[in-house]
């Protein structure tokens, strides 16, 4: 394997980065619906219930609620199917992940005598709280080339610093002007490098204007994007329970974020006026974070059959580190292929996010020892998500979207079961409201889940299914090339929790 040169372009991130964006902000804050199977076939309505490891994760009250020490683990699979159209062309996309969502175990302890705490429980969970596992395509024919990238980030900088010059090499020039110029001049080093540019007057070294070379008319495109990663969360929880009433119950949560982007697009087209009739432009983006969060969670009951909960959590605070390599290549009817690989690995300076918090009020009817029926009313402010340090003009720019885009955002999640001897039947659903004002850029969530459990002996092994759908529009570059492709994103997993009573 090649080994690649390391970069630290403290300055890139403030210029025309793919990364470090609000809809990154959003990708690195949100939760999907995770955790065990019994959580899941609720639909996540867990606020005013407890006794179940992932509903820890929503309600640290939850931990006390358990009637003895438990532990459980749960796998998942995860199917994500995508519907892409742009400029009218449809493409379908899927992918497939097996993963361990959830593993955990709660110590409960009862008070002697008549303690006014009657009893308080520790507990130590896991839970993966998303998974980036995706894959989307775009294809269609497009008015716009991706040359108008790299020409709006090489307009302005003079052709001198373009040129590679007897004794240097692209990797160093590519290397000079990230930690001299920024992340902008590096794209239109790129684009000129791959004769994708031309100076408006080659023999001007000063000239700071640029013509591109892929000509006028359409452009056939095949764009994708791949993630990898996962954002998890393990939880330190503790919870007491008071006159055997009501459960006071706290999270610490420690966060980590690790996720691979690759993405790329190839570009073709036929033009009278062309020189340069195929484009490929790879970039695969590595982000790193972690961050830390608290929970405060209370449950009630106000009757053998009725519960309340109400639950509050922090923004998380997360440090993230991002990196990135790029590479292009060329060719046109009468031009040699032409391929600029710096093989230089941009490190971007560590930034700080915060994601916003949100407040959650649940509600449950017990119907005895049959089932019972809960709802769960959620709201975040989205934007309230912020980007540190604010003195970095990308930052923000960021945060200025944020707080005029983004908006309060509620969600409602509502589930039942019902036991029948040693089998317990589950049914949910959710509804998430966009966190954009702009429903064109995300659309709500809505979704369903089933699931069924059994009990034999001390051990409980429950299955869930759960379905979510989306649809959102996705940016091919963020300037330039700024066209979107509309995406119908549906989710679909099947968990297998095992339980054991200790």
């Amino acid at each position: 394997m090649k080994k690649f040169l390391i970069l630290s372009a403290l300055f890139a991130g403030a210029l025309f980065s793919n990364a470090q964006s609000v809809a990154d902000g959003l990708l690195y804050s949100g939760q999907d619906l995770q955790g065990t199977a019994r959580y899941r076939g609720l639909s996540g309505a867990f606020g005013a219930l407890g006794g179940d490891l992932s509903a820890i994760g929503s309600n640290p009250a939850s931990s006390v609620v358990f009637a003895n020490n438990y532990a459980g683990v749960s796998l998942g699979f995860l199917g994500n199917e995508n519907d892409t159209n742009y400029f009218n062309t449809n493409t379908n996309t899927t992918s497939n992940e097996i993963s361990l969502n959830q593993a955990g175990g709660v110590l409960v302890f009862e008070s002697a005598g008549n303690s006014k705490i009657s009893k308080f429980a520790i507990s130590l969970n896991y839970d993966l709280n998303r998974n980036f596992d995706n894959f989307i395509n775009a294809r269609g024919v497009s008015p716009v080339s991706v040359s108008q990238y790299f020409l709006n980030n090489a307009n302005g900088i003079a052709l001198d610093n373009f040129v590679v010059r007897p004794g240097e090499t692209a990797s160093g020039l590519y290397q000079f002007l990230g930690q001299d110029f920024g992340f902008g001049a590096q794209q239109g080093f790129l684009g000129y490098e791959s004769f994708v540019l031309d100076s408006t007057d080659p023999s001007d070294i000063d000239n700071t204007s640029y013509v591109s070379n892929t000509g006028t008319g359409s452009f056939n495109q095949d764009y994708f994007v791949e993630t990898l990663g996962y954002n998890s969360k393990i939880s330190f929880n503790g919870a007491l329970e008071i006159d055997k009433k009501w459960s006071l119950g706290i999270n610490l949560n420690s966060h980590v974020i690790s996720m691979e982007r690759f993405t790329s697009i190839q570009e073709n087209n036929s033009n009278a006026d062309a020189s340069i009739n195929n484009v490929r432009f790879n970039n695969s983006l590595f982000t790193d974070a972690n961050g830390f969060s608290f929970q405060l969670g209370l449950i009630g009951k106000l009757t053998n059959s009725l519960r309340v909960g109400a639950t509050y959590e922090s923004p998380t605070w997360y440090t993230v580190e991002e990196s990135q390599i790029q590479d292009i290549s060329t060719s046109g009817l009468n031009s040699p292929t032409a391929v600029v690989r710096p093989e230089i690995l941009n490190l971007f300076e560590p930034y700080r996010l915060r994601s916003p918090g949100s407040v959650t009020g649940s509600l449950a009817y017990i119907f005895g020892s049959k089932g019972l029926i809960s709802i769960d009313y959620s709201s975040r402010d989205y934007s309230q998500l912020r980007f540190n340090p604010d003195n970095n003009i990308l930052f923000r720019d960021n945060n200025r979207f944020a707080s005029e885009n983004l908006q309060r955002a509620a969600s409602i999640r509502l589930g039942g079961e019902y036991r029948i001897k040693n089998w317990t039947l589950r049914g949910g659903y959710r509804m998430e409201e966009s966190p954009y004002e702009n429903e064109s850029i995300m659309g709500d969530l809505t979704g369903y889940s089933l699931g069924i459990g059994y009990t034999w002996g001390k051990t409980i092994l429950d299955i869930s299914y759960d379905s979510s759908q989306r649809d959102f529009s996705q940016q091919l570059f963020d300037t330039g090339l700024d066209t979107q492709a509309g995406v119908q994103n549906r989710m679909d997993n099947i968990v297998f929790t095992l339980g054991f009573n200790l």
